[in-house]
């Protein structure tokens, strides 16, 4: 009958109904027309029509003020906000979720750069570093400067930083920049 038997009570479980149950009652017929003998089923009212001044939906109940549903409540989903008011900690915890801006995105992980392929990360090429390493880099990867070519792309990469810290990032772009002005002064002269 739609009940599922109570197996604590065995008794009850086992009593079977002896009156049978209709499925049409008869409050549910009404006249075809007035003044027939014909009867139909009345039209059923939906359960919302009942209680439509108090019925809310779900994005009303998020969007309202007071009285809200708290956000814990419903299920977020998307792209976690970076957190860009707090620094990152320098040793992350497996268990923290939170998204300092550092973490690349869907594409990065899909087609990694060249450099990540080799090891070298986007933190590497940001962090600061001594005359000595940033000499040493540029000799690694075959940039020959003589000691004059290197002084000056040190000074120009240290006047972009407020504290004149030096990146390999800051040296590459003082490079590009140079190598962008001879390209332009080549030109003039033809």
């Amino acid at each position: 009958q739609g009940r599922k038997p109570d197996c604590a009570n065995p008794v009850e479980a086992n009593i079977e109904e002896s009156e049978p149950t209709l499925l049409i009652k008869p409050e549910d017929t009404v006249l075809k027309e007035p003044g027939s003998s014909e009867k139909t089923l009345r039209t059923l009212l939906r359960p919302s029509d009942k209680v439509s001044n108090h019925y809310k939906t779900t994005s009303s109940e998020i969007n309202a003020v007071v009285g809200a549903v708290p956000s814990l409540c419903y299920p977020i989903y998307g792209v976690p906000t970076i957190r860009s008011d707090i620094p990152a900690p320098r040793i992350r915890r497996i268990s923290d979720r939170t998204n300092y801006g550092e973490e690349g995105n869907a594409y990065s992980l899909l087609h990694p750069t060249i450099f990540g392929q080799k090891g070298v990360f986007e933190r590497d090429f940001f962090k600061t570093r001594s005359k000595k390493e940033i000499a040493e880099i540029l000799c690694n990867i075959g940039v020959r400067l003589s000691d004059e070519e290197f002084e000056n792309v040190w000074n120009l990469a240290s006047k972009k930083h407020h504290r004149g810290e030096v990146s390999v990032e800051t040296i590459r772009n003082v490079l590009d920049e140079l190598q962008h002005a001879d390209r332009i002064k080549c030109k003039t002269t033809m």
